[in-house]
Order: structure tokens, then C-alpha cells, then sequence
């Protein structure tokens, strides 16, 4: 019984420095895990107000439910695996997702009791990713000023 104890404790403290620093690529269009931690959960809130003062759309959350040994530590919103489950405003989404044109997203990595990390992108008119304020792994948890315009 001690011993599991002692596990216990030196598994926590090998996990409490781990954060979920995740940044996003133009190049490859995809969200990339600085530490190469599995992505099985993800965030993604649509920041944008339309005209009329309503956001665009429900935030998604991507959840993997397939084999945890298969969990991969990039996510591409042009090619999303199968084991991702996609809910939107809480309801389960099955139509292909697809970025908003001129829209800003916050993207949020979470889960197994570590740190959450959050990222912005923003889309073009074509609804591609040119700007984010992680374009690499970086240490900044925050926002830098100049990409909150």
C-alpha cells in the first residue's frame, strides 16, 4: 500500500510541470502540441460578432473516443479523424467542420488535470488561418497586445 502511495506522488509531480502548450502552423494549417501530449480534447469558440450583434456560431468541442495509444499530438480542421467527437453548443455535430471566413477563434487544449493552454487564430475571406498569436512553441501563456486587434 506505501508503495502505491509513492507512485502516486512521483506521478503527480512529473505531471504538474507539463503544460498543454499547444501553437498553430500556417504552413500546415494544423494545431501542433509543443510537447507532443496526445490531443484528445479541444476548444474551439468562434470570437466573432456578426452585424446584427449574435456571434456566428456555437463554440466546438472535439473529444477523441477512439484507442488512447492512437491519439495524435497535431489536429487539422481540413482532415479531422473519425475518433474525434464533435459536439457544438453541446450537441453532437456530424456535419463537416469548416472554418468561418474573416472570423477569430480561441483555441483551448485541457484536460487530465494539467494546466489548460489557449491560442487565437484568425481566417482570411477563404476561411484559411493567416495570423495566430502562437505561430510556435513559445512560453507566453498570454496574448500578446498586437494580435488582440
Amino acid at each position: 500500500m506505501n508503495n502505491t502511495k509513492y507512485i502516486i506522488i512521483i506521478f503527480f509531480i512529473l505531471t504538474s510541470c507539463q503544460k498543454h502548450k499547444i501553437y498553430f502552423d500556417t504552413k500546415i494549417q494544423k494545431v501542433v502540441s509543443c510537447n507532443n501530449l496526445p490531443i484528445n480534447s479541444l476548444e474551439v469558440d468562434n470570437d466573432s460578432i456578426k452585424a446584427d450583434g449574435f456571434p456566428y456560431e456555437g463554440g466546438f468541442l472535439f473529444v477523441w473516443q477512439g484507442d488512447t495509444e492512437l491519439i495524435p499530438s497535431d489536429f487539422s480542421f481540413n482532415n479531422i479523424p473519425k475518433e474525434y467527437r464533435c459536439t457544438k453548443g453541446g450537441i453532437l455535430y456530424k456535419s463537416k467542420i469548416k472554418l468561418k471566413p474573416n472570423c477569430r477563434y480561441t483555441v483551448k487544449k485541457s484536460g487530465n488535470g494539467l494546466n489548460p493552454h489557449v491560442i487565437k487564430i484568425w481566417t482570411d475571406k477563404r476561411g484559411i488561418v493567416y495570423k495566430t498569436t502562437h505561430p510556435e512553441c513559445i512560453d507566453n501563456e498570454g496574448t500578446p497586445e498586437e494580435w488582440s486587434k
